[in-house]
């Protein structure tokens, strides 16, 4: 795996270890992603989820978009896969283990949070405004997500 250090500035200050050398539990994402986001964000987890999301994939050091699949390696969000490219659009599919343990309702609000980033990181990138659209495929008992991002070559990105 590649090392971006765009991750690193999602942290104001160092933690105890680097977060490029951090692993995560599978009972901690599970709970987070299960029962946590649900019970804290309510009907509203979706939208807030996006939101936070594409916020913090504005305020990532990304140059091009290829490094997205760099930090989604890092931060263990998956593994990033373009699937298509256009001047106006750009579709990826993200796929993990977890994502099999995790009904699909569920994954539908909580992965809401990788397609803003994903969006945010565009916008960032492109310097034009961005939105996402988030789906929960499964194809031969793999789950996995797509995420197609709609970039507006007319409307300019305001990043501070």
């Amino acid at each position: 795996m590649r090392q971006s250090f765009a991750v690193s500035s999602l942290f104001k200050e160092r933690i105890l270890l680097p977060p490029e050398s951090i692993s995560n539990s599978l009972l901690g994402y599970l709970f987070l992603r299960e029962k946590l986001l649900e019970i804290v964000l309510g009907d509203s987890e979706t939208n807030i989820l996006y939101w936070v999301g594409k916020e913090i994939g504005n305020t990532l050091n990304i140059q091009v978009p290829e490094e997205l699949e760099d930090i989604f390696a890092q931060l263990d969000f998956g593994q990033v896969y373009l699937e298509h490219q256009s001047p106006s659009t750009v579709g990826y599919r993200i796929t993990h283990n977890r994502l099999n343990l995790l009904p699909k309702h569920r994954l539908e609000s909580s992965l809401s949070l990788e397609a803003g980033l994903m969006a945010g990181a565009m916008e960032k990138v492109t310097g034009h405004y961005c939105a996402s659209t988030l789906s929960v495929q499964e194809q031969k008992g793999i789950t996995y997500a797509l995420i197609e991002i709609s970039i507006d070559e007319e409307k300019s990105a305001i990043l501070e």
